[in-house]
């Protein structure tokens, strides 16, 4: 079968929005990435495309349809785009983040998009799990993020105003927004809904760590947690425009 028409893919008139699986860089660099899956290469690992049953209820992409993914769509993205372009790629998701990527169909929406995430009008969701039992069922996190002065795949929080002189880079504010939508008994793990407007790298991950409650599997963040897989998935995105 054809690698293409196994890729989860749902369409608009200015989108394509493509189901990335966990442990596989988005785009290009030293690994084969999801994008030079697009491109044609064979994958060099045993890859799940399917999205897990229990995210189902959670998608919601009214305005989108589905679509079985061919090369006449990746030649179009190419001619647009171009591979420099990463044809059209509008987000990225780390690599142990599995969810939907979205790519532009045309100049316009891709500008269009990135002015508008620009403002703060691009709201994006997540499903995320945490061992925690949240006392409030809806709260938000405001936590400012900057990067670590050494590590440069790692993220930290800042608490105070002298703990920017720890860091590097500008000083990145970022709010997020969390909803429970139910908890375990008997495993004590949490499932939430988690909404950002203004992307951080890492930022999910940084603020649930920050108040102590990291994401189940986040073994950059989360202290004594065991190699697993991180329980952290994009499931869709809103333009409020």
């Amino acid at each position: 079968m054809d690698i293409l028409s196994k890729i989860i893919c749902y369409h608009n008139d200015d989108f394509f929005v493509m189901w990335k699986p966990r442990a596989l860089p988005t785009t290009f660099g030293k690994e084969q990435c999801f994008l030079d899956i697009l491109l044609g290469e064979k994958p060099s690992q045993d890859i799940v495309f399917s999205i897990p049953d229990f995210l189902s209820p959670y998608i919601d992409l009214p305005d989108f349809v589905p679509q079985t993914l061919d090369q006449a769509s990746i030649d179009r993205q190419m001619t647009i785009f171009g591979k420099e372009g990463e044809l059209g790629l509008l987000n990225r998701l780390d690599n142990e983040t599995a969810g939907f990527l979205y790519f532009a169909k045309t100049n316009e929406s891709a500008d269009r998009y990135r002015q508008l995430q620009g403002e703060g009008k691009i709201n994006k969701w997540y499903i995320a799990q945490i061992q925690w039992t949240p006392k409030e069922s809806a709260f938000e996190i405001h936590m400012p993020i900057m990067h670590h002065k050494h590590k440069i795949d790692r993220m930290v929080f800042v608490r105070t105003p002298q703990d920017q002189n720890k860091w590097r880079s500008k000083l990145h504010d970022a709010t997020t927004i969390i909803k429970v939508l139910s908890t375990d008994k008997d495993t004590d793990i949490s499932t939430l809904l988690v909404g950002i407007y203004k992307w951080v790298r890492h930022q999910i991950r940084v603020h649930l760590a920050g108040i102590g409650y990291p994401v189940v599997g986040d073994t950059l963040y989360g202290k004594d947690i065991k190699e697993g897989k991180l329980c952290l998935w994009s499931v869709w995105f809103q333009i409020n425009d």
